[in-house]
């Protein structure tokens, strides 16, 4: 039987307590400790086992039972020293994965020679997300289908328009259009006959080994040349 995830969760300010909530949520077993009751409080009637306690003391962890998490998130990055030392004290609970937020690219280079796994700067990451998500409007990730191709969902390109679909030699592009909706069409047509010409203010449904998503930017060097 497939053993169920466990994350802990140290730290309950907005950030922590957010990703504690979304990971119960979604079925994770999850372990949460703050030092301030009121946090704890917050996150209680979502998470069985929320407790209050100082996560920079190992006794305080073991009593919480964090040696039983897959993943431990610190959840706090204002003070390099308590994320220090708890990273310290997961190592020795032979932690797998270890998650710590951080406030600086500085602070991030210490606390991944100290030990952590991955080193989370929340407003660089939600900066570079909105920013991508802004400048390719255009384009829908509908489904990843592996780390290379998606189903994704585009604005006909523009040197498609008025060419049929065998001239265009997309295979060698990585791209096999699936379906298209007309702008006034209401649902896709699959299956083209090869002879479809593309038309302004088409939408192209295609697999594509072209579009990638990689540390949440999507990258369209080989799909949105124009």
């Amino acid at each position: 039987m497939k053993k169920n995830k466990v994350v802990a969760v140290l730290g309950l300010g907005l950030f922590g307590a957010s990703v504690a909530k979304t990971l119960a949520k979604n079925g994770v077993e999850v372990i949460a400790m703050d030092k301030y009751m009121d946090h704890v409080e917050e996150v209680s009637s979502h998470i069985i086992n929320a407790v209050q306690g100082d996560f920079t003391k190992l006794e305080n962890l073991e009593a919480a039972f964090v040696n039983k998490a897959d993943i431990a998130i610190i959840a706090t990055g204002e003070q390099l020293e308590v994320a220090i030392t708890t990273i310290f004290h997961l190592k020795k609970l032979n932690i797998k994965t270890i998650i710590a937020k951080t406030k600086n690219k500085m602070y991030r280079e210490v606390l991944i020679k100290v030990g952590a796994d991955r080193v989370i700067l929340p407003e660089v990451e939600i900066g570079i997300e909105i920013g991508s998500e802004i400048a390719h409007a255009r384009i829908q990730d509908l489904l990843e289908l592996d780390e290379d191709y998606h189903i994704v969902e585009i604005d006909v390109e523009k040197d498609w328009i008025n060419k049929m679909l065998s001239e265009l030699n997309l295979n060698e592009e990585k791209l096999n259009v699936l379906g298209v909706k007309g702008e006034d069409d209401k649902r896709y047509s699959f299956l083209l006959n090869p002879s479809y010409r593309f038309k302004s203010g088409d939408r192209v449904v295609v697999l594509s080994g072209n579009v990638s998503i990689n540390d949440n930017a999507i990258n369209l060097e080989n799909l949105d040349e124009n």
